[in-house]
């Protein structure tokens, strides 16, 4: 080897504690110099309260499709109530035979492209 491309065997070492991990001090601004445990901590405290929030999310939803299925079963038990105190006014509903779709629908007439006079 050349002598300028010759390290000193104190930059050798100097390189070598600077690469292994847990030689270098430590800089908040640089994970790589962080220990393992502290690595690893922002996962750990960043599940729980991830966990949490499912958790409370999850009640709250559950808690809304209760309140939901009270407010259906009311309204329909109201409505049931109203019909049978006023059974006149929904006799038609009754009718099994009722109104014929002709009187119910309005007449189509289809008008299709591939039928156009051209004159």
């Amino acid at each position: 080897m050349a002598e300028s491309t010759r390290v000193s065997p104190e930059e050798l070492e100097r390189r070598e504690k600077y690469l292994r991990a847990g030689l270098r001090e430590v800089n908040l601004m640089d994970p790589f110099t962080w220990s393992y445990p502290l690595k690893g901590a922002g996962v750990m405290v960043a599940i729980v309260p991830r966990l949490i929030g499912v958790a409370v999310m999850g009640a709250v939803g559950y808690g809304m499709g209760s309140l939901r299925e009270h407010h259906y079963k009311t309204r329909d038990a109201v409505i049931q109530h109203y019909i049978e105190l006023h059974p006149k006014d929904f006799d038609h509903f009754n009718d099994r035979c009722g109104r014929p779709f002709s009187q119910i629908l309005l007449p189509w007439y289809p008008r299709r492209t591939q039928y156009t006079k051209y004159d």
